[in-house]
């Protein structure tokens, strides 16, 4: 009996020791938690703080670089790289940027109830130009901290004192005010609505006795870009239209253009001209259909001496639908510039437009630095030019751009689809040729080389066709290089390709094996990856 007693006393006592730990294996056993639970509390918090950084981060990087991602697939909304290279190289001055309404009244609506006064309906697309709109202009800011960007509710003290302070021009709802101080003057221009956006009219409701348009393109970038170019310029440019001999006014796209990019433009409609004022850089003779007489060729001429100072150019755009002009054609040819009776037609399908063997696309020469970046153009109606000498008593002439070799002079009047060029021997014609007269002034202490230049250019569809908005046809672009050379300016011709905003659909780029990769990743790839690592994690502590 005792030795029962005595066994179970033993188990007894065997049992408590194994159930009692002593302090040093609780303190150990406390140690490796705590030393666990730290581990995991510091990671935590390096996590949480980790995360707080980075929004901190973004925040800061958000305002002071543009990090938004332009997804459509005509980068509606991204600035060209070129006017990116302007914002933030040639931009040293404070601008201020005042658009005449609160953004959210730009883009709320009642942009909608002013582009009435335009006959411009109400749609879903005109509402996402007016989102681009202001899109973009908030994009200068990203790119150059020394524009700033202020909204102004038209019935406010603020847009009152704007308005009193700029009294010479009348600012309306959705203007945009663009200004800066230079050299202790105050520089400013407006940007209206139809300077922002193209307008499409559609005839269908001509015979009602009203028309109804629509909005097709955004020039926010030319018109805010050549506003800023214009305000931070210490000099003013004069153009010239010379409009007396044209029965046809070709150049209201022109003139357009020449106003986006910083020229003042006067029109002179005078039959005869006896006289040129030399407050103008260069004039312009678009499509001449009456020929000049003597006393005018001798303006023409004083008015490129400038009192033996040079520094002027003539522009001159030819049109194969007119007569030849024999004084004017023999003025030109003194300044090396051939000009021949006919129209230019292109027998190769591959350099014409398809059906159109009048309306050809011609190239850079390669012999100058102003077409070095410029694509082919395309027109129609071209007069054969050619260039009669290379030097000549201080005149170079330069051919710019050119046709290919297979181009002929047809006769005047000839139809599409002519089958007589095989009779022709086809060659190259210039489309724009550069004529440059060089001297010194010798007038001061040292001497300093001056120019006249006399352009031509071989149709008038180089300022007012279709394709004058091409982006990929230099139409514009060589008439703005060609105008910034002839009226010796220096860095104005700004133009950027028109935004389109298309409604379009991605329906046709959905394939099956898309779809069937997008499943795999997202229904079975994904899933079976969280599976996992949730048995890892579990087995992982199960086993600590």
């Amino acid at each position: 009996m005792e030795n029962k007693n005595l066994e179970t006393e033993v188990i007894k006592t065997e049992n408590l020791k194994k159930a009692k730990k002593s302090p040093k294996q609780k303190l150990i056993k406390n140690q490796a938690f705590l030393k666990r639970g730290s581990f995991s509390l510091a990671i935590t918090a390096t996590v949480i703080i980790g995360a707080i950084v980075l929004n901190i981060l973004v925040g800061a990087l958000a305002n002071r670089f543009n990090l938004e991602f332009d997804m459509t697939s005509d980068k509606v909304n991204t600035i060209s790289d070129d006017n990116i290279d302007f914002i933030k190289n040639k931009v040293k001055d404070e601008i201020t940027i005042t658009m005449c309404a609160t953004e959210d009244d730009y883009v709320g609506g009642y942009m909608a109830y002013y582009a009435q006064q335009y006959n411009v309906t109400e749609s879903q697309t005109d509402a996402e130009y007016y989102k681009q709109t202001i899109s973009l202009i908030e994009k200068y800011r990203d790119y150059n901290r020394k524009i700033k960007v202020q909204f102004l509710d038209t019935q406010s003290t603020e847009f009152a004192d704007i308005s009193a302070k700029y009294s010479d021009i009348t600012l309306n709802y959705g203007d945009i005010l663009v200004s800066a101080k230079i050299n202790d003057t105050e520089r400013f221009r407006k940007i209206g609505f139809t300077d922002i956006y193209e307008l499409y009219e559609d005839q269908s409701y001509a015979a009602y006795g009203y028309t109804v348009s629509s909005i097709s393109g955004n020039n926010i970038e030319t018109s805010l870009t050549s506003a800023i170019s214009y305000v931070i310029s210490n000099e003013d440019k004069y153009i010239a239209l010379l409009t007396g001999h044209s029965a046809k006014d070709y150049t209201e796209n022109y003139k357009k253009l020449l106003e986006q990019n910083n020229y003042n433009v006067e029109v002179i409609d005078d039959n005869i001209i006896n006289s040129i004022n030399n407050k103008y850089d260069a004039v312009v003779i678009a499509a001449p259909n009456e020929d000049f007489l003597g006393n005018e060729i001798v303006a023409l001429n004083n008015f490129l001496n400038n009192s033996g100072k040079l520094d002027k150019g003539l522009i001159y755009f030819a049109n194969a639908s007119n007569p030849y002009l024999p004084n004017f054609s023999d003025f030109l040819a003194e300044w090396g510039i051939g000009v021949e009776e006919g129209i230019l037609f292109e027998p190769d399908a591959n350099n014409h437009i398809p059906e159109k063997n009048t309306c050809l696309a011609s190239a850079s020469s390669g012999n100058d630095d102003i077409t070095s970046d410029l694509n082919f153009c395309i027109t129609g109606y071209n007069v054969p030019l050619t260039p009669l000498f290379e030097s000549k008593r201080d005149i170079t002439v330069t051919s710019l751009v050119e046709t290919s070799d297979t181009v002929v002079a047809a006769p005047l009047g000839t139809k599409e689809g002519w089958n007589g060029h095989d009779q022709y021997t086809g060659k190259t014609y210039s489309t724009v040729i550069q004529s440059v007269y060089s001297d010194y002034d010798n007038s001061g202490d040292v001497s300093v080389a001056i120019q006249s230049y006399v352009m031509a250019f071989s149709s008038t569809e180089f300022i007012n066709s279709e394709y004058l908005e091409y982006s990929d046809v230099s139409n514009k672009n060589i008439s703005l290089a060609v105008t910034e050379r002839a009226a010796l300016a220096e860095d104005t011709g700004i133009s950027f390709a028109t935004k389109q905003i298309t409604t379009e659909s991605f329906a046709d780029k959905v394939t099956e094996s898309a779809v069937s990769v997008i499943k795999w990743i997202f229904v079975i790839i994904i899933p079976i990856g969280i599976i996992a690592a949730a048995i890892f994690v579990y087995i992982k502590r199960r086993n600590a």
